[in-house]
């Protein structure tokens, strides 16, 4: 109890002190000739992959195609400005431009199509384009004829009046961020008082329910953090009103100094519980948060991103909005990531609007080589919920892992080092919890002491039927939201009685590091 009491007055010394040195910022401004190798490396990945050699354009703006990444490719041609790419740039945007939602007597309105055919009507896309061509005039007005920018900011109009409508809440932080910045700066294009206030409200809005939690509602995502950081970086380089251009500066230093306390650097991943995760490692999916660090650390031995273009990789198109955007992150952080606390214990209250308790419970536990993390208070059935997770280095170094689904059937807490789950509500039949241990069989887990290579973990469980099964599918991968492409992962399910009392603890999971690993 005493060591939590010293490590929470410690976290509020050092947001304090973050607060006295928000000055003391570490600035990077980014041209394609200035890039670092490492850099360049990313950038120019991403540009083959969206448009390889000896493929002409009516190739690559297929069907098939996102058209947001096609957004981030003409802003990487521009960028890069060699030989042909403004025009190959140009010929891409007016495609773009042509495939604007414009009835307005639709939901839809002002949006773009996600694919050409295969449309998911997805209206996130006017932030997501809307925001991207903005960094597209404010870098290219120059480079670019009149003809294509009136017609780039009358598309960013219908963009601005459509989320006008929608009026997405500020507790949807990634797409609220983005849409406050949106219309701020559409409505002082188009001089439109309506579409401005209505911005500058929602940045206020959002910044006071960041004050108020300490936290966003879309807590610990590596994803979606990635994305909020784009945001909160175009208000503090474009917004209009200078009240959320310092209220972008303040939540960028505040999502920096977050990040940095749950991130592991040994294991190169995000501590658990996750409130939105597309996966279990980010050394196996692209995550947007994992590009931030990398671009941060400008260290390909550090970097917590994949070799090669894995899943999610569609991801990695946010490194060119990342470059123009630029980096600034307080000294005090970027001294974190290079000189980390791997030994701590978190305990946090999250109010979020997901169905169950108002007011989420955190907790997390980062050791040297393993951590794992609980969520207590959650009822929403969502893939992409992770309400108990537990991550470790194997004999090779790569992460392990231990996964509690965000099902609505359990809650989660971590006390003691090591993870207790109990029902989330009277009447659960079963419980499941999924591993994923290379080299492993199903004989490793027929008892309740799971001997792995690097790893023992001890189960203390009045639960007397379980049942193993290998998944290899990846559609059932999918359905548990995990996009990497592992096999090795077991889907373990408990019976539980018809007699168990909601409070009563069902299982309790404790890791035991071995001692034979060549560390």
């Amino acid at each position: 109890m005493i060591y939590r009491i010293i490590l929470c007055c410690a976290l509020i010394i050092g947001s304090n002190l973050l607060e006295a040195q928000s000055e003391n910022q570490i600035k990077r401004d980014y041209t394609y000739q200035s890039l670092s190798p490492y850099l360049k490396k990313l950038l120019d990945t991403f540009l083959l992959d969206e448009m390889p050699v000896g493929k002409n354009l009516a190739d690559i703006l297929s069907d098939q195609t996102s058209i947001r990444s096609k957004t981030r490719l003409a802003q990487s041609l521009l960028f890069r400005n060699e030989i042909g790419d403004l025009e190959k740039a140009t010929y891409i945007l007016n495609w773009i431009l042509s495939h604007q939602h414009k009835d307005e007597t639709k939901r839809i309105f002002g949006s773009w199509k996600t694919n050409m055919t295969n449309d998911r009507l997805d209206e996130n896309w006017r932030e997501f384009i809307g925001c991207d061509l903005i960094i597209i005039l404010e870098n290219y007005r120059k480079l670019l004829s009149p003809e294509l920018i009136s017609s780039i900011e009358n598309s960013l109009y219908l963009a601005a009046k459509g989320a006008f409508t929608r009026n997405v809440g500020a507790e949807y932080t990634n797409i609220s961020i983005m849409s406050s910045f949106l219309l701020d700066y559409v409505g002082s294009l188009k001089k439109d008082s309506l579409l401005s206030i209505a911005g500058l409200k929602k940045a206020e809005e959002i910044f006071n329910l960041y004050h108020s939690n300490k936290s966003f509602s879309e807590f610990n995502s590596p994803t979606y953090y990635g994305v909020s950081m784009i945001g909160l970086a175009l208000w503090r380089k474009y917004a209009v009103h200078d009240d959320i251009k310092k209220m972008g500066m303040n939540l960028e230093n505040k999502l920096w100094n977050e990040t940095v306390i749950f991130y592991h650097p040994n294991l190169k991943n995000m501590v658990g519980p996750y409130f939105r995760a597309y996966g279990m490692d980010m050394q196996q999916y692209f995550s947007i948060i994992g590009l931030w660090i990398s671009v941060a650390l400008e260290d390909e031995t550090k970097a917590p991103m994949p070799p090669g273009n894995g899943p999610k990789y569609g991801e990695m198109s946010n490194i060119s909005s990342i470059l123009h955007l630029g980096l600034s992150i307080p000294q005090t952080v970027l001294d974190q990531f290079n000189n980390p606390n791997t030994k701590i214990f978190l305990q946090k209250a999250i109010p979020n609007k997901y169905k169950g308790d108002p007011l989420k419970m955190v907790t997390m536990q980062m050791e040297e080589h393993w951590m794992m993390g609980g969520l207590w208070g959650n009822l929403r059935k969502w893939e992409q919920i992770k309400s108990g997770t537990l991550h470790w280095l194997n004999k090779n170094k790569e992460i392990n892992w231990l996964m509690i689904l965000g099902d609505g059937k359990t809650n989660v807490k971590i006390v003691d080092k090591k993870m207790d789950i109990y029902p989330s509500q009277e009447k659960i039949q079963s419980m499941e919890l999924f591993i994923y241990a290379s080299d492993q069989n199903p004989e490793t887990f027929k008892n309740k002491n799971w001997l792995l290579p690097t790893i023992q973990l001890k189960l203390k469980t009045h639960l007397k039927k379980f049942t193993v099964v290998k998944i290899d599918d990846l559609m059932a991968l999918e359905k548990i939201g995990i996009s990497e492409n592992i096999k090795n992962i077991y889907r373990i399910t408990f019976e539980i009685p018809d007699t168990w009392e909601v409070n009563k603890k069902l299982i309790s999971i404790k890791p035991v590091r071995l001692n034979r690993v060549n560390d």
